[in-house]
């Protein structure tokens, strides 16, 4: 029953725009952001984990919704759990966003989340305002990084369900800004030290040899 909501508002939505007015309109953006770093995440620790946010500013329109995939390296992170938040507070007297299906379903294989969105059904998030929607949490995938990239973004990648949608009717497009994993793997201290100690074997063995 949820995703039938959620595709309803998603259609409600998309037939609104057909009657409105087609003037070009700027458009708002959605970023992954890692937590505490920027865009990009540098080095990290193998097999650590890193929350990346989802963020939300809305440039000229009022965003009334965003029902929206997220797209991942499967070969560099692996997500552990994607969270909608539960009440984004909205400028205006009791506006917020909330989750239309409350969940996200995760296929690491694939390298996707779905079923993320946020909605209102009131006035809406007003042009030039930011709002975090929710974050994710990534594993990364020790030894597994091609530093080339965008290894984590969100899209509008299932026609019909995925939109972004404007306060009192009709649909925008949106521009979509990634984060990357970048520069090699570091391995966990552990690991680090395990290394070394054999390392240390292995000299101490050559060297009981050569007496």
């Amino acid at each position: 029953m949820a995703r039938y909501n959620r595709t309803i508002a998603v259609a409600v939505g998309s037939v609104a725009f057909l009657l409105a007015s087609s003037a070009a309109q700027a458009l708002p953006s959605i970023s992954i952001i890692w937590r505490g770093v920027g865009a990009t995440l540098v080095s990290p620790a193998g097999t650590s984990n890193h929350i990346a946010d989802i963020v939300l500013t809305s440039d000229v329109v009022t965003i009334g919704g965003v029902f929206i995939s997220i797209e991942f390296d499967a070969a560099e992170l692996q997500a552990v759990n994607a969270t909608e938040l539960a009440v984004v507070n909205l400028p205006g007297m009791g506006n917020e966003f909330a989750p239309v299906s409350v969940g996200t379903v995760i296929d690491n294989g694939a390298g996707l989340i779905i079923e993320f969105d946020e909605a209102t059904l009131s006035t809406g998030l007003v042009g030039g305002v930011t709002r975090t929607l929710g974050s994710v949490t990534f594993h990364v995938v020790a030894g597994a990084n091609d530093n080339t990239d965008i290894d984590v973004i969100a899209s509008l990648q299932n026609p019909g369900i995925d939109a972004i949608t404007i306060a009192g009717g009709g649909t925008t497009n949106g521009t979509f800004v990634g984060a990357s994993v970048t520069g090699p793997v570091v391995p966990e201290p552990t690991t680090a030290l395990l290394v070394i100690a054999g390392l240390a074997g292995l000299g101490y063995a050559g060297r009981r040899g050569l007496r």
